[in-house]
């Protein structure tokens, strides 16, 4: 179910920073560098997925883009960061972007094992969820490396690691590969619950957000997050 008017701005961080120059933890929310606004933008945006719950949504949430570059990991890391607020429940970050993982920089950990040693059958799950060092939060990165990951995930057993992990957590983000070029995120697309899609305001342009979205099923796109936005965007995009 695509729901109208879904739309989250999250501010634009570039004006206080450049982000090549700061280690990736400074630009989450747990660093204190991040204005208090943008901090209340990812709460709103924890409340309106909590509360699609009542719609029979789900709980589990892919955060992706059209392409590489759209900044996609960091929304992912504070959406997960500002759910495990709630401390009644647990949440777990994933790691799917198998090309190009990067959740452990904003943690500072490296795990022996991840997702791709899972669907690899060299580990379990116990062996390969980390904690992140925030209550309520867990982690599972991507491990690897890998020459074809999609290859990896086209797999039942991705379907059925994901069902065994809601079973543990209340709510699963999944820093998703790009939609563009690869088939990756059309894989994923079918056993999560929801996709946010964040896309690069006043930079991505209308018809790569469209050709991007033919290739994944609509009804699970809930909403838009606009990133490194100035101003207030219109709804253009829908």
């Amino acid at each position: 179910m695509l729901i109208k008017g879904f739309i989250e701005k999250i501010a634009n961080l570039q004006d206080a920073y450049k982000k090549e120059e700061v280690p990736p933890y400074d630009r989450t929310i747990l660093s204190g560098n991040v204005q208090a606004v943008i901090t209340e933008q990812y709460r709103l945006l924890r409340s309106k997925i909590s509360g699609l719950n009542g719609n029979h949504v789900g709980r589990t949430f892919a955060i992706t883009s059209t392409k590489k570059g759209e900044g996609k990991s960091l929304p992912a890391v504070n959406l997960a960061i500002v759910m495990a607020e709630d401390t009644k429940k647990k949440i777990l970050l994933i790691d799917g972007d198998m090309r190009k993982p990067s959740i452990h920089t904003f943690f500072n950990c490296k795990g022996e094992y991840g997702l791709a040693d899972i669907l690899s059958n060299r580990c379990d799950i116990d062996s390969a969820v980390l904690p992140s060092g925030i209550k309520n939060l867990a982690l599972l990165l991507a491990g690897g490396p890998l020459e074809s990951p999609s290859n990896l995930i086209a797999t039942p057993l991705l379907k059925e690691i994901i069902e065994k992990l809601k079973k543990r957590f209340d709510y699963i983000i999944i820093d998703s590969p790009p939609i563009m070029p690869f088939a990756d995120m059309n894989i994923i697309s079918d056993v999560v619950d929801g996709i946010l899609l964040v896309v690069r305001a006043e930079k991505t342009p209308k018809e790569m957000i469209l050709e991007a979205l033919k290739t994944l099923n609509k009804e699970n796109v809930i909403g838009v997050v606009f990133n490194d936005s100035k101003k207030k965007m219109a709804k253009i995009y829908y």
